[in-house]
């Protein structure tokens, strides 16, 4: 019985080891059909692109076949051609392959006329290919050199050849990619020419409107909530305003009469009005006459001005004046409003006739005509305004 017990075998480690592999090759298996699904796919959207690169190399050729008529041409159908053509430089932005066909029709035979454009803008480059059916006619279209069209002098040569990789950015075959084709293969009219891609771009366009009408709106929300939470700001500290007027409305004012005098009494400032009742009155003893010397001093540049003064129109509240200087060997008159805000202050330097600056005593009338003859002879000018400058 105890050789029985000590014969029997342990199953339990050899259990969990069989379960471990097992559980490996679960996952290897799981992992490897992953990658299949992957590689599967990854073969499905392949064959997706090669779909849609035959159908676009095919609608390309069908473009291609469908503008020009005829299949493509070789190189060497293109050098024969360059040798049959000629270029034709300063034409006019408004011409025309039948105007030019027919300028060229004494030639000889003409196969097709290319005007070139620019490709993004559309707009002619202002020179122009002829190609004839024969190469004897070319000499013909050479002696047209300098020859008037349209107003022009037109400069015709023979078109070089086109060889890729050395003058590809001159003048060559390929040069009316992007321009538009006016012709006379086989009875062709006069139609412009639709740049490839054309199709994709405009879809990129509109594709993109929508995200910038949406950029836009929500640029605009943002702007409409800022300025919505700021506080209002009604005025300018900087701003310099009268006090009000405490005079009391009168009924009378109320139905227009005395409105004239009411504004001339509250509208000028203090100061402004005080200018207006003594230095500009009619009557008052220190009233200024033409011939008077004045300074001016401004709230903007210049900041003063002095000059003679040459005439005084009295006009209430839109009373002005004119003074006149000689700078820099120059006349110069200015126009002052007395009740303009750009006006600080006015500084009388002397009196017309020798009087003093505060009082009228002994002052002499000087005639306004004689002040504008002072136009003419500017020394006299220098002369009265020489206490100025010192």
């Amino acid at each position: 019985m105890a050789d029985a017990t000590e014969t029997t075998p342990t199953v339990s480690a050899t259990d969990s080891a069989v379960d471990n592999a097992d559980d490996e090759e679960s996952k290897a298996g799981s992992e490897i059909l992953l990658m299949k699904q992957r590689v599967e796919e990854m073969e499905r959207e392949a064959n997706k692109l090669r779909e849609l690169q035959a159908a676009a190399e095919s609608a390309e050729s069908a473009e291609g076949a469908g503008e020009g008529g005829v299949p493509m041409e070789t190189e060497e159908d293109r050098s024969a051609a360059d040798a049959r053509s000629v270029f034709v430089g300063n034409v006019d932005y408004g011409s025309t392959p039948e105007e030019i066909q027919q300028h060229f029709q004494a030639c000889g035979t003409i196969n097709r006329v290319t005007i070139l454009c620019d490709k993004f803008t559309g707009h002619p480059k202002g020179f122009a290919y002829v190609e004839f059916a024969e190469p004897e006619f070319i000499d013909a279209a050479l002696a047209m050199d300098n020859s008037l069209f349209r107003g022009r002098l037109i400069k015709v040569t023979s078109k070089r050849t086109n060889i890729h990789g050395f003058n590809s950015r001159g003048r060559g075959r390929g040069g009316y990619r992007g321009g538009y084709r006016g012709g006379y293969r086989g009875g062709g009219g006069y139609s412009p020419y639709r740049a490839r891609g054309s199709d994709l771009k405009s879809t990129a366009m509109l594709s993109l409107n929508p995200l910038r009408t949406l950029a836009k709106r929500a640029y605009a929300t943002v702007a409409a909530t800022k300025t919505t939470s700021s506080p209002t700001y009604p005025f300018s500290k900087a701003a310099v305003l009268p006090p009000a007027s405490r005079a009391p409305v009168l009924e009378g004012l109320k139905v227009g009469k005395g409105l004239m005098y009411h504004l001339r009494r509250t509208l000028p400032a203090p100061h402004k009005q005080k200018l207006l009742n003594t230095l500009f009155a009619k009557r008052h003893p220190l009233r200024i006459s033409p011939g008077s010397v004045l300074t001016v001093k401004l709230v903007h540049a210049p900041a003063s001005f002095s000059g003679v003064l040459v005439s005084i129109r009295r006009r209430g509240m839109d009373t002005s004046f004119v003074l006149r200087n000689i700078i820099s060997r120059t006349g110069v008159e200015m126009q002052f409003y007395v009740n303009s805000p750009h006006l600080k202050d006015i500084k009388v330097i002397s009196r017309a006739g020798g009087g003093t600056p505060t009082g009228r005593k002994g002052a002499v009338h000087v005639r306004r005509a004689k002040l504008f003859y002072l136009r003419d002879s500017p020394e006299k000018m220098t002369a009265i305004s020489a206490g100025v400058r010192g």
